[in-house]
């Protein structure tokens, strides 16, 4: 049905999801233009058998993973591929030699000790409370105003409960 078409323009569309495979069986499209969706995933290497495509814009989306390379994509500059931060490769200047980290070395990377972090949270708010709760046995009038009103709620709660 989409054999003759030569130009496909679906830029700013809010499309979502991933590229079709099947947009390589438009066999005459010249012009492919899917920049400023919301498109993720990897650019389908069937693409690369579309040898009439001239114009290839995928920019501004989600794209990830390695640009297809071979027949007409090797003529497409990096303007095609720009704001998708995680696509690597030709011709884009971002190796696609990245590992995972182990966990381990995820640990060793964290800016903070996490166990330092929980000591001290722990200190403050047992520091907090204490300060609470002296300043609460100091005999003054707000203190006294506090207790009363703890005390007139803690007797509603339990008429509402028995």
């Amino acid at each position: 049905v989409l054999l003759a078409l030569r130009v496909l323009n679906l830029s700013h569309n809010y499309l979502s999801g991933v590229i079709p495979e099947r947009f390589s069986g438009i066999k005459n499209v010249e012009s492919l233009y899917l920049s400023y969706n919301r498109l993720k995933g990897q650019i389908p290497p069937e693409l690369t058998n579309l040898s009439n495509l001239a114009v290839f814009n995928v920019s501004y989306n989600n794209l990830s993973g390695v640009i297809p390379q071979g027949r007409q994509f090797n003529t497409f500059d990096a303007r095609s591929y720009l704001g998708n931060p995680l696509l690597c490769g030709k011709p884009t200047n971002r190796s696609c030699d990245f590992r995972e980290p182990d966990y381990e070395d995820k640990d060793d990377q964290s800016p903070i000790d996490m166990e330092s972090f929980y000591w001290s949270f722990a200190a403050a708010y047992v520091t907090i409370l204490v300060g609470i709760i002296a300043s609460l046995s100091i005999d003054s009038r707000w203190s006294r105003a506090w207790f009363y009103i703890v005390d007139a709620f803690i007797h509603r709660v339990r008429n509402l409960l028995w």
